[in-house]
């Protein structure tokens, strides 16, 4: 996404864990995978593996300023531009 929007412009959202999918309603399992085929990332299955995010951040070379925009800044900028 960032090659495609730009680094101010992606955010990571934690409604990826398996745990939130696991205790959705049938129906709503099903309205999503009308819209997309569900795979959850064996790293990221709880609230306690988001580190790893960091981590492969980190890895594939992004600074720390940018971390902190995906993490969190740009989601924070976007609220304050709304409210």
């Amino acid at each position: 996404m960032v090659e495609v929007a730009g680094i101010d412009h992606v955010g990571i959202g934690f409604d990826f864990f398996e745990f939130i999918y696991n205790n959705m309603s049938e129906a709503d399992k099903r309205s999503i995978n009308q819209m997309t085929t569900v795979k959850f990332i064996p790293d990221l299955v709880h609230h306690g593996h988001a580190p790893n995010v960091t981590r492969k951040l980190i890895e594939r070379g992004y600074s720390d300023d940018d971390i902190e925009k995906v993490l969190y800044r740009n989601w924070e900028r976007l609220l304050s531009e709304v409210i």
